[in-house]
Formats: C-alpha cells, structure tokens, sequence
C-alpha cells in the first residue's frame, strides 16, 4: 500500500454524532442517531430511541433525505453496459456523504480519490488547485470526491481519519493509498501511479 506522511498535520477533536432523518416515499420519516449507511442496498440505522433498524433504499426518498439533512445531492450516477459511472469530464470534484459512501466510493467500478477535509481547515482550502487540476488530468478515469468530516462523521471515524486534509485512494473498495496533510501535485500522481495493473490510467 502506497503511504505518505506529509508536514502541517492539522488536528481535530473527536466527532459528534448529529440526529439524521430518514424520508420514506411514502412520507413518513424515521429519526435516527447519526447518519446511516447503505449496505447491499439497504441502509442501516440506529434510532433516537436506541434500537438498531434496516430500511430498503429503494423505500427511501434520497432527494428528499438529503434536503432534511441539509446534505448537498451527489452527482447523478448511470449505469451502463453493467457499469456504474459518473459524469466527470468537465473534471470537478464532487462531494460524498455517510449515507451513500458505500454505494459511490466502495462499489466503484473506477478508482475513486476521496478528500477528507472541514470548511475550518486552511491547508484543505490550499489543497484545492491541486486537487482540481488531478480531477482534470484523470477526467473519465479516477473519480475526485470530497468528504466533509464535520457533517459526515461515521465515515472518517471509520477509515480513523485524525486530521485533514487526508487523502484516501480506493481501488475496487480497498483503500489503496493514504496521504495525510496538505501534499504536492507529485505525491498525489505517485499515488495514483500505485494503482494494481487491472487499473489503466
């Protein structure tokens, strides 16, 4: 696993959970404890009340979901010839939340470069220009995403992300490379270069 350990480390404290709510398509909402994930195309909750739940996504109204989380809609995903794709040929980078991090980063049929970073964060804003000239170069073969730690905890205690910006290279689901604090355009091309054979880039 390709791994780089650069200076201006900046720290945060341990995450709070915040209340999410889940909007059905019948209407109806489920109060849980923090924002759910989605497993095999259910998501998986924990409610105010303690219990631990399951609900289809397809009884789920993401639109919806997202706009009473105050979450910001993904880019719109396609399948085609049994592939799952995105639109990134303008080269943006586009932001991923707790609750579809499984379904847009882990089950990727492309390499997926996620950002972990916090609006507070002034070496995540450096980061920027770097990060959208990658998305540029590796339009239509590595997808750029950001990950906002403040309002998607689950999913950066998950991977023990403790500082930002950090870098997290998925291939196929599997964390392929990490690189923590605010990095060159070189070590972030190295680290792509470390991709398995299968991967053309």
């Amino acid at each position: 696993m390709f791994r780089v350990v650069a200076c201006c480390i900046l720290a945060f404290p341990l995450f709070a959970a915040s209340t999410w709510k889940l909007v059905r398509k019948d209407g109806s909402t489920v109060e849980c404890d923090g924002a759910p994930v989605i497993i095999n195309g259910e998501y998986l909750f924990r409610g105010t009340d303690g219990n631990d739940g399951t609900l289809p996504a397809d009884q789920v109204d993401r639109e919806k979901t997202d706009g009473a989380n105050k979450v910001a809609p993904p880019p719109r995903q396609w399948r085609l010839i049994g592939q799952s794709v995105q639109d990134l040929s303008s080269g943006a980078i586009s932001p991923v939340n707790d609750a579809h991090f499984e379904s847009e980063v882990l089950e990727s049929d492309a390499p997926v470069l996620v950002e972990f970073w916090a609006t507070w964060c002034g070496f995540c804003k450096k980061m920027e220009p770097t990060l959208q000239s990658v998305a540029g170069d590796y339009a239509g073969r590595v997808n750029v995403r950001r990950l906002d730690i403040d309002r998607n905890p689950v999913t950066a205690h998950r991977y023990g992300v403790t500082s930002v910006p950090t870098l997290i290279l998925f291939d196929r689901g599997r964390v392929a490379g990490t690189i923590h604090g605010a990095a060159q355009k070189a070590s972030v091309v190295r680290m792509l270069g470390s991709l398995s054979p299968g991967q053309k880039l």
